[in-house]
């Protein structure tokens, strides 16, 4: 997809003429004010800012400062264009997280020079990003990306007083898998797994990983106790629909899964479920739902089994599940 610029200037002409110069590289976005950036950085993600330094209301170096708190935001590079060409106000820009300074009235060749130097470097770093929280087998996010993602959408969920489901899952008898046909056969299944887990998952907010070895792990935000049993059984019957053969499997000599399923709504929200450390209520919700996995398996694997369940609460167990041999 074209990258996306984001044009910040309270002078509409200005914005307009920036507009048409750097039409070509990329998908452009407008604001007038820092407040109305923030906003539409917000609503949709840019690849790079160009940001007057000097605006009404929230100047430039408050709007920059602002997008560097904001965890999402905050690797968007940032170039400050201005008519202050004296250091201080440089030193001002850098040190509130600029990239560049461009400087007033705006050169073509400047302007377009500086523009895609700072996107060719935002691509590298975002492919770096990318390799480094991404599991080179299952192509999936890894234990690293799976632990940030966990900490805000916990944060999150506090904030917004809403459900956030956890779910761990572990490849039924994994080891004899490898056994009996080969490592090589084993990271072939992992990644038929991993890939029928990731389309088993309706939503762009959800988030399947891998957690390490056999097991991954799921995230719903939003997501209350009877959501999470939909989808734990979502995940069972997608996995056995990949009829991947295991001479020692559980159910009709295929490859299964156990799922352990924990949400956030088995007791209220509040900040002391943060605990004393940051994270520490966010843990705890993937200690249960790893404790729930374990008496999935001791139950027979090939099943999901909810944390901590409610007196009238079972087990849940996919069709599939219902079919051993």
């Amino acid at each position: 997809m074209p990258a996306l610029l984001l044009l910040v200037d309270d002078d509409p002409k200005l914005v307009q003429l920036m507009g048409r110069l750097l039409g070509d590289l990329g998908r452009i976005r407008f604001a007038t004010s820092g407040e109305a950036a923030l906003r539409q950085a917000r609503a949709e993600r840019p690849d790079l800012i160009l940001l007057d330094a000097e605006m009404p209301g929230m100047n430039g170096f408050d709007t920059c400062a602002a997008l560097k708190a904001a965890p999402e935001l905050n690797d968007v590079p940032v170039i400050f264009v201005t008519s202050h060409t004296d250091l201080d106000h440089e030193v001002l820009g850098f040190s509130v997280g600029a990239a560049d300074f461009i400087h007033k009235p705006v050169s073509e060749p400047i302007l377009r020079a500086r523009v895609t130097t700072q996107l060719r470097i935002k691509q590298l770093s975002d492919e770096l990003r990318r390799l480094a929280s991404t599991d080179a087998l299952t192509d999936l996010p890894n234990r690293r990306a799976f632990d940030a993602m966990l900490a805000r959408e916990w944060a999150r969920a506090l904030r917004e007083a809403e459900p956030l489901c956890g779910l761990m899952v572990d490849v039924d008898r994994f080891k004899d898998y490898n056994d009996l046909y080969g490592h090589p056969a084993g990271d072939v299944c992992l990644h038929s797994v991993a890939q029928a887990l990731r389309g088993a998952l309706l939503r762009p907010t959800d988030l399947v990983a891998r957690y390490g070895g056999e097991e991954f792990a799921l995230l719903l935000p939003n997501t209350s106790r009877e959501g999470g049993c939909l989808v734990a059984e979502r995940l069972l019957q997608a996995v056995f629909d990949l009829r991947l053969p295991h001479e020692r499997g559980v159910v009709d000599g295929t490859v299964s899964i156990s799922i352990g399923v924990a949400c956030s709504d088995e007791t209220p929200l509040g900040p002391g479920d943060l605990g004393s450390a940051p994270g520490e209520g966010s843990a705890e919700l993937m200690l249960r739902a790893d404790r729930a996995l374990y008496l999935a398996k001791q139950h027979g694997r090939a099943r999901a089994w909810m944390a901590e369940p409610r007196p009238e609460a079972k087990g849940v167990t996919a069709a599939p599940a219902d079919r051993r041999s």
